[in-house]
Formats: C-alpha cells, structure tokens, sequence
C-alpha cells in the first residue's frame, strides 16, 4: 500500500509534525534474521535471501533484483509500483499511520512575592506589577492555551508566626526575636545581623542591643546616646518581629496557590484573581521555595505520566532566607530534581538591576544545575514587562521541542519499539535527516544528540514519550519538520 502522512502545525513552537507509516509484519523488538529485497523497473520480480535464513521478494516494473542482508525485515520494492516484503524475524512495518503529538506540557511557577518586588522601576511602575502584567498576558496568549500551569509564592509564612515578640521563647521556630544585632552590620548593610551571642557574629565582633530612636522609630545602636537630626534617643528596645518568620518547609511550597491544569479563559482568571489579592513583602527563602517547585512537580508528573512538567523560578533576589543560601547549594537542589524519577527541569528568570553583584552567576548556576543551561536574566533598566513575558515565551517553545508521545497502535495490535525513527527537516531545506536512536540518556552525544524513550523497552518497562538528547532538541528549535516514521528498523549511531 502506498504510505500516508497527516501533518499538524504547532503555533506555540513553529514546528510542524508529520508520522508516516507503512503496512507491515510481525517481528521482536530491535531482533530479527535477515530479510532479501527485490527492486524493478517495469514488470519484473526480484528476490533474495539473507545470510540469517530470511527471505524477501519484489515485484517492479520491468527486470528486478535482489539482495540479501543480515538487517531484520527486508524491504522491496521498484520505483514505480513494486512492492516487496521481507520475513526472517524482524519487523518491517507497523501497519498504522497517525499523527504524532507533542507531549502535554505542564509549568508550576514559583513567583518572589518577596518586599524588594515592591521597589519602583526606573521606567515607571513596580517589579511586581511589570512581572505580573507579563504574567496574565501570557495566561491570556491564544499560544499559551492547553498549556497546563500551576502557581505559588514564596516567601511563605511559618504557621504560629506571634505580630511581635519580648523574648526568643515567644517566637518558637521562627527565632530568635529581633532584640539583638551584630554591631558591624549596623555600617556594613541595610539588613541587620541578628544574634543572640557573639559567637553568632564574625570573628571579633559583637553582638549588642538593638535600639529605636524615639521621635522617629530609626533603628539604632548606642543606647541612651542621642539619634541624628531630629531622632530623639536611642532606646533599648523591649519588643520586636521574630527574626526569620519565613517557611522553609517544602510541604508549604509544594502545596500550590492555584493547582496546575490546562489554560483557559476560566483557568487564566484564576491564576490572575490569584496575583491580584497578592501583596509583596518579606525575605527571599530560595531553598525552600524550589525544593518546595520541585516535590509540587514531580508530584504532578507521577499523576500525568505522559506529561512533561517544569518549574519556573522567577526572582528578584539573592536568597536570604533557609539554608542553603549559597549558589551551590540551590544548584545541588534543581540539580536533584534533573536527576530524580520524575526528572524535574528548573528554568529561571531573574529581574536585577546593574549593581546586584553575583546575582547572574548566581541565576546561571540554579539554571544549569536544572537542566536549562542558563537564566533569563532581565536588567531593571529594561522593557520588564515584555523581556520577561519574552522569556515565558521562550521557555514554553524550548519545553514543547524535546519530548512527543509514543505513538498508540491501532486496538488489539501491540507497538514494535525497535521500528521507529525520528527525522528532522530544518527550514531551510527539504532534505530530511534520520536522528539516531541512543537507548538512554547517558549515550546522548554532545554535538550529534540522538532520542530515547523515557523508559527503555529493552528492560521490559512500557514507555510514554520519546525524548531528545539536548543537542537535539537545541536543533529542532529552530523549527522546521519532525516526523515519526513507523515500519522500519530504529537506526542507531554506527559503530566507529
């Protein structure tokens, strides 16, 4: 029969998918003798019989021949009408034809709602109201529709958190109470140094009293000594905010403020009825927040198996808040959710202006301890609004190109895995090329990449998607032709 194909045009990425099949045979995966082929011209037939004891045969169009070989099913067939089919224990063809579809992509956004997102911009407004406008703009995107989204906040609040505190028993977990402060931290940052002892501050440096200018509530550190200007003077304070409020419990993260399901006009009101009663303030608790992304994900991905799901880590600060701090070590955390079942990719947008020293490094570490090589960094000087409805944008195109669903078979026939190949087509030609097949993720090769299924088939295990190597899916974002080709034997990378 002659092949069909259905092609589909995907607007969200620019890439178009075709599955062609062919009709076929029995056959095990990735096994099989050999099989002959016969080719012609006009009316002849061809044969041939291969070194494994298959045998194959085509009839063309005028005198045909054959060959042998040891590949499993032996295809024949003439350039005009032939057709031939080989047999010797391998598959040639599925027999189906349908198109393939990208796999269902799923975002559970992790947005700072931290006091610093509250800072005016240069170019007129807030960070929270730039980022938020980016936001339900890209919850309303015709191309974002289907998409599957969640969304959290952080920092969240410890449960039990008293309005004030006279002393660190009252504040529990949350502790210690802000009554004392290293005395260097007075001249060296805006963010006072709270400490219970002097072995809480640096070397040398001591741990004193916190006081309050009476006539203008300034912080500050020489009690009974006179404020500057008009502060009155300085007064031992008697009462204060417990010093770290903030959860650093990833059950608190994990638990979203607007579950993840499919984007619509009634889901994106919810989402956006959601950013609306949200006010910015308080610390920057990274660590508990992603660890928090990460369990809500995979949680999510266990439920919705044939899913690709993500978190996206916006922020506007260096994190201040649960440990880790360190860029490392919130690394170390997107680096475990790459390396977990479900594998969890982290993507990060970072809004900062010019003098937050080490924040991009910082940004671009969490990043590629995630899996997405780099951060979208945004500079405060900039058109937020549109960089960072840009960046979903891009993040939304870059998750869609690396992973397709596993084609079905039609009822009561069962999918050969060792038949299927991948072809790419750029846009810039009509020459397809055939990617090769890697078995696993560790083979993927850093500059030819290659395609695996999420579960290999030659351990018995029943797979979902087929997923790119990253070189790969880098290629076929630039768009072009992805297709699905069923029928023949899964090409794999030749042997150097």
């Amino acid at each position: 029969m002659k092949n069909r194909s259905t092609m589909v045009a995907l607007a969200a990425t620019g890439i178009s998918v075709i599955f062609a099949a062919c009709g076929g045979s029995d056959g095990s995966v990735f096994g099989g003798g050999a099989g002959g082929a016969g080719a012609g011209a006009s009316s002849g037939t061809g044969s041939g019989t291969g070194a494994n004891s298959g045998t194959g045969s085509g009839t063309g169009a005028a005198t045909g021949t054959g060959y042998g070989t040891d590949e499993p099913g032996g295809l024949g067939g003439g350039p005009s009408s032939g057709a031939g089919e080989g047999t010797g224990g391998g598959a040639s063809c599925a027999g189906e034809t349908s198109t393939a579809e990208l796999v269902p992509l799923d975002l559970y956004i992790m947005l700072d709602a931290s006091g610093s997102m509250d800072e005016r911009l240069a170019t007129g407004g807030t960070k929270w109201r730039a980022v938020t406008d980016a936001l339900e703009a890209f919850f309303t995107d015709p191309q974002s529709e289907g998409l599957g989204v969640g969304l959290q906040y952080f920092p969240q609040m410890n449960a039990d958190v008293p309005l004030s505190c006279r002393n660190n028993e009252e504040c529990g977990i949350s502790g210690p109470c802000a009554l004392r402060a290293c005395r260097s931290s007075f001249a060296a940052s805006t963010a006072i140094q709270v400490c219970v002892a002097d072995s809480d501050c640096p070397d040398g440096d001591e741990c004193i009293d916190l006081g309050v200018c009476s006539q203008n509530g300034d912080v500050c550190d020489e009690i009974g000594a006179r404020c500057a200007g008009r502060g009155g003077t300085c007064y031992r304070r008697s009462r204060s905010t417990c010093a770290h409020p903030y959860s650093c419990v990833t059950e608190d993260y994990a638990t979203p403020a607007v579950e993840i399901a499919p984007l619509d006009a009634a889901w994106a009101d919810e989402l956006i009825g959601s950013i609306d009663q949200t006010r910015p303030d308080g610390g920057t608790p990274t660590a508990g927040a992603l660890s928090g992304a990460i369990a809500q994900a995979r949680a999510h991905a266990e439920a919705n198996p044939t899913h690709r799901v993500v978190t996206v880590l916006a922020t506007d600060g260096m994190p201040t808040e649960c440990n880790p701090t360190s860029a490392d070590g919130i690394a170390a955390i997107a680096a475990e959710g790459l390396s977990g079942s479900p594998s969890i990719s982290t993507f990060v947008i970072g809004v900062f202006d010019g003098n937050d020293d080490g924040a991009q490094v910082t940004m671009n570490r969490i990043a590629e301890g995630g899996g997405t090589t780099s951060a979208y960094f945004i500079d405060t000087n900039s058109d937020v609004t549109q960089a960072f409805l840009d960046a979903l944008s891009a993040i939304r195109g870059k998750s869609l190109a690396c992973e397709y669903q596993v084609p079905a078979p039609s009822s009561g026939q069962t999918l050969d895995y060792g038949t299927l190949n991948v072809q790419h087509t750029p846009p810039d030609t009509n020459e397809p090329s055939t990617i090769f097949y890697v078995a696993t993720e560790d083979r993927c090769d850093a500059t030819a990449g290659g395609w695996y299924y999420d579960v290999d088939p030659a351990t018995g295990g029943t797979p979902t998607k087929i997923v790119m190597c990253p070189a790969t899916c880098t290629r076929f974002q630039t768009g072009g032709q992805v297709q699905l080709q069923v029928g023949c034997k899964t090409e794999i990378p030749p042997i150097n």
